[in-house]
């Protein structure tokens, strides 16, 4: 089963620091930039790129944003070695302005392989060793790797120490004593985050939802309803809903069997997100106990389309549909989603 944590620590690795602002720019530099930035609005990189290097071969005190934007430029022209090349020495220049860690972590999530994401923020942590932005992105990228291994915990204890009176500490704490199996301390850790939220709605669904799910891993389940109950409320009042961590909740209420008000919550996930895959396959299900088999084939058949299902989901699609189309009597479709599971 996916758990809130594994779709966490999948997508998310950005913190949320404060931009600090860079050296003053003359007008003759801001019109460079500005006559570079429409270039890359029109697909023209190359062009931008002899710009931005031009500036850069002139100035000696660049503004912190053409560092991102060469980098932009060359992994445009599909040269992603000198992107890191050029942003990393921008990173020299500028060590612990958060701006410039933030690009940084975005280009290793979309470009770089976990293991060697790992080793790049080690290197960066070695010139910056209290950026809170590179100590949270490292904590995430240990605890995808080992969240057994010390160096996890030496990282998120680091965090700790210097931000205790960030809820973002113990949120991340937390999610490393829940890898650990250690529920309790998992817990504790997130209430102390929720203490200190304040009105951060984001981390509060998260949170909530996290805490749910644990709760419901340990059988309490009035306890995991309230939670996710909490954690769907602070979802509606977000201007750009989750559909993720409102699943989770629909999910939970599936397995309750009580499948109408889990139904109802994939209608409104689908609502906010209609090729959702997670959504379309507990619809395609339930559609199936009602006996509904060509919607219930339709609604499995658009979740496979998409590309949020997890290996454990993509096969129950396809064990679906192989058990729908054979009720259907459409042979060739059974016969091709059995021919994918024999093959798996």
């Amino acid at each position: 089963m996916l758990t809130f944590i594994t779709f966490i620590l999948a997508t998310v690795l950005n913190g949320g620091p404060q931009v600090q602002p860079g050296p003053s720019v003359s007008v003759q530099v801001d019109s460079q930039i500005v006559s570079a930035q429409k270039l890359m609005e029109t697909g023209k990189f190359r062009e931008a790129l002899g710009v931005l290097s031009a500036l850069a071969a002139g100035e000696k005190a660049l503004p912190a944003d053409v560092f991102m934007l060469l980098a932009t430029c060359h992994l445009n022209l599909a040269e992603r070695e000198q992107a890191f090349e050029v942003f990393e020495r921008g990173m020299s220049i500028y060590p612990q302005q958060p701006v410039m860690e933030e690009f940084y972590i975005r280009l290793l999530t979309n470009y770089v392989p976990v293991a060697q994401m790992r080793d790049k923020l080690e290197k960066a942590l070695t010139a910056s060793p209290d950026s809170l932005v590179l100590l949270r992105a490292s904590a995430f990228v240990e605890m995808r790797v080992d969240a057994k291994n010390d160096r996890a915990r030496i990282v998120v204890e680091r965090l700790v120490e210097l931000a205790p009176d960030n809820p973002d500490s113990y949120y991340v704490r937390g999610l490393l004593a829940s890898l650990n199996k250690q529920d309790d301390l998992a817990i504790s850790d997130w209430e102390k985050a929720l203490s200190l939220a304040n009105d951060d709605v984001r981390i509060r669904m998260d949170i909530q939802t996290l805490i749910g799910e644990t709760e419901d891993r340990r059988n309490r389940a009035d306890r995991a309803e309230a939670a996710f109950k909490k954690g769907l409320e602070a979802n509606l009042s977000l201007e750009q809903h989750n559909p993720a961590s409102a699943f989770f909740y629909a999910d939970f209420l599936a397995r309750q069997a009580r499948f109408d008000e889990s139904q109802r919550l994939v209608e409104l996930i689908l609502g906010w997100a209609p090729a959702y895959g997670p959504a379309l396959l507990q619809k395609a299900s339930h559609l199936a106990r009602l006996k509904k088999l060509e919607e219930a084939a339709l609604a499995a058949e658009q979740a496979l389309a998409g590309k949020d299902l997890n290996p454990q989901q993509t096969r129950a699609a396809h064990l679906l549909l192989a058990r729908t189309y054979f009720q259907l009597k459409r042979m060739p479709e059974a016969e091709r989603h059995q021919q994918w599971l024999k093959e798996q």
